[in-house]
């Protein structure tokens, strides 16, 4: 198929769905959620969802960093036409003279060479299909790709300076527009012949030079454009890429497909993220046979499972909010991707409404946790920030409405309600957290909420000072958040001194943090904490996550189903350190005991303090493990929840992380998951 490049739009709506891992990543938390000082964070506030980028250079290569590199040198190089405040995106003109960098060698394997671009034009060496554009102009961005043109409009290739004639070329400019996600680019080719069988082929190859970028391998058996891919980091100097097809990953917000390679259409690549200019030139894709894909490396033990030792104490709080803890907020649920979506605020529209709390309620759930950027209601809220207003105005309409009737149907139903102030745009961060008028806004939200609150005299209602601060980075420190903390507690009780208040502490509701701080100046405050560990196990397969092509791991750890090969569970040469170390190590922490070795710290300081702890996010990525694995993981926590008295409440009610399932097309509960019931209420 050609696609003239004018037309260039046209394939867009089969991206549509390319950058939507946080509207449909179903993660609350940013992190590992672990003390471990080497388990690093995952971003969950863009639309790429953080996924690192994989490195699919050869072992012992250092690719460029795109932060540092904005563009591509040499002939690479994209500029503005002029210096209009209108943006023109132009192609560098050739050199008259090209001297080679590298001298690339040809491929003589006994793959297929899908283009070597040596004949100068559009068109793949296969089936005679010609290479095509797109970008995110049909959902209402504003990016641009350009590739040079024949005459008659069609993209071809350009000269190269890798020791090979031609190359193929694409220079872009990023921008979002009013597109709701990460802008993107893209280009590829169709490949699917009735008289090719792919299957001979078990990876793709190609050499690139410049932005990073994923490769996608896109096959007919997805229907909703999740395609499989392989992210690759930016280098500016030609480097071969090398991806076999067992570790391509689908990008997470689809059906799950497994990949078939008899089933290939075609390949393309897309460019996204945050806004920027640059280019990606490629050369010499290549279609590995079986026998030239790279083999695994037996590079793990099989050992017995080891168990750390945890001497349990003495658990007694005499605090009477303990009691209460107990009462009132055990075997919670979260309701998940709705009001702490950045890009959405309440506005009449119920996703969720009180047939989902009748069906809780009669499951057992006692706890409505409600995650809800408060913020996002104060109308001039950013005037105020910025000096230019006086004093907050807020839409109460939508606000309380949607508050009021929670607060209603959980009050009906038997259950507690926790208004969670959960902001998945990241306002408060390390540069925000430095701003005293951003704080002061922040305590003046919730005062306007307090207050109205205030005359309720249900002790069921609880307010969550902020979930997870600055939870994309985690960079702002315990120090700064106790302190703004401590100024929207007292924010609070100048209106409502009677309801009691949650906090959990910085880094993603550390426990760390927490034991190594004071409890607050308040006498009426829960403490929380959260914790998604064995973090590998929890999130394997997670788009958003260092853990995304992570696969087969099984909770508790079993040797009988363990390997020798970390490829089984997933492992790539591309994976971050961290979590091939957990994996390899996942004998002693694949366990109910390992996890209570995290969570112990938070009840030996709640005791030594004398007040409640609770963890009020937790759960496993019911699409990444076995169904199984998932109910020993729930009974896991519950006992441990059990056996130190601290209140559970569960990060999913239907989605990726859920209790109940739901209907197709639907996020609305039906049914407890099987099995579920025993795991999580004992039953």
């Amino acid at each position: 198929m050609n696609l003239k490049l004018k037309s260039l739009a046209t394939l867009s709506a089969a991206a549509t769905f390319a950058l939507m891992a946080t509207a449909c990543g179903d993660s609350s938390s940013s992190g590992a959620n672990s003390d471990d000082p080497a388990v690093l964070p995952a971003d969950t506030t863009s639309g790429t969802g953080n996924t690192t980028p994989v490195d699919t250079l050869p072992a012992g290569e250092t690719p460029v960093d795109t932060t540092t590199v904005p563009v591509v040198p040499g002939d690479t190089t994209v500029v503005p036409s002029d210096t209009t405040e209108e943006f023109v995106l132009t192609i560098p003109e050739e050199a008259t003279e090209i001297t080679p960098a590298i001298n690339i060698p040809a491929e003589t394997g006994i793959g297929l060479l899908v283009d070597d671009f040596e004949d100068g034009d559009g068109v793949a060496l296969i089936n005679e299909a010609g290479w095509y554009t797109y970008s995110d102009k049909d959902n209402k961005g504003n990016s641009t790709i350009l590739t040079p043109v024949d005459d008659n409009g069609y993209p071809k290739a350009r000269r190269s300076d890798n020791g090979t004639d031609y190359a193929f070329a694409v220079y872009y400019n990023l921008d979002k527009g009013d597109y709701e996600y990460d802008p993107y680019v893209g280009w590829g080719v169709y490949i699917a012949s009735n008289d090719m069988d792919f299957t001979k082929y078990g990876g793709v190859t190609y050499w690139f030079k410049g932005d990073a970028h994923e490769i996608h391998v896109e096959i007919s058996d997805v229907e909703d454009y999740d395609v499989h891919l392989a992210t690759v980091k930016a280098s500016r100097v030609w480097k071969k890429v090398e991806v076999r097809f067992k570790d391509l990953t689908q990008g997470g917000w689809g059906e799950k497909v497994e990949f078939n390679a008899a089933h290939i259409e075609k390949i393309s690549f897309q460019a996204k993220g945050k806004a920027r200019m640059d280019s990606v030139l490629i050369d010499n894709l290549y279609l590995q046979d079986t026998s030239e894909v790279a083999k695994d490396v037996a590079d793990m033990t099989i050992k017995d499972p080891e168990f750390p030792e945890n001497v349990i104490g003495d658990i007694t709080i005499s605090n009477p909010l303990q009691a209460k803890a107990m009462q009132l907020l055990d075997k919670g649920i979260n309701i998940t991707n709705w009001l702490e979506d950045a890009n959405y605020t309440f506005n009449g529209k119920f996703k969720f409404d009180e047939s989902d709390i009748k069906l809780m309620a009669e499951n057992g759930i006692k706890a409505l946790r409600l995650p809800i950027d408060l913020d996002a209601y104060a109308t001039n809220r950013d005037d105020v920030v910025a000096g230019k207003a006086a004093a907050l105005e807020f839409d109460d309409k939508n606000l309380f409405a949607v508050l009021d009737s929670f607060a209603t149907w959980t009050e009906k139903a038997g259950m507690s309600f926790v208004i969670d102030y959960h902001e998945y745009d990241n306002g408060y961060n390390k540069e925000t957290a430095a701003d005293p008028q951003y704080v002061t806004m922040m305590a003046n939200v919730w005062k306007h909420v307090a207050q109205h609150y205030a005359s309720n005299s249900r002790e069921s209602i609880f307010f969550e000072l902020l979930n997870e601060p600055d939870m994309s980075n985690g960079a702002v420190t315990s120090a700064s958040w106790r302190k703004a903390a401590q100024e929207i507690i007292d924010s609070i009780r100048t209106v409502d001194k009677n309801h009691m208040l949650v906090f959990g502490d910085a880094e993603w509701y550390s426990i760390s943090n927490l034991a190594k701080g004071e409890p607050l100046n308040d006498d009426k405050i829960i403490y929380a904490v959260h914790t998604y560990d064995p973090f590998e196990f929890t999130h394997q397969g997670a788009s958003w996550s260092d853990t995304k092509t992570i696969k087969n791991l099984m909770f508790p750890y079993d040797k009988e189903k363990w390997s020798e090969y970390s490829a089984d569970f997933g492992v790539t040469k591309s994976t971050v350190s961290y979590i091939k170390s957990n994996i390899k190590n996942y004998y002693k922490r694949g366990s109910k005991e390992f996890i209570m070795s995290v969570v112990l710290p938070a009840k030996n300081w709640a005791v030594k303090n004398n007040v409640p702890v609770i963890i009020n996010e937790f759960g496993a990525l019911n699409t990444g493990a076995d169904a199984q694995s998932v109910l020993n993981y729930m009974t896991a926590l519950r006992e441990i929840s059990e056996e130190l008295e601290i209140p559970l409440q569960h990060w999913g009610y239907t989605g990726q992380f859920a209790l109940f399932e739901s209907a197709a097309g639907s996020q609305q509960g039906t049914k407890l998951i099987d099995g579920m019931k025993e795991a999580y209420f004992g039953k």
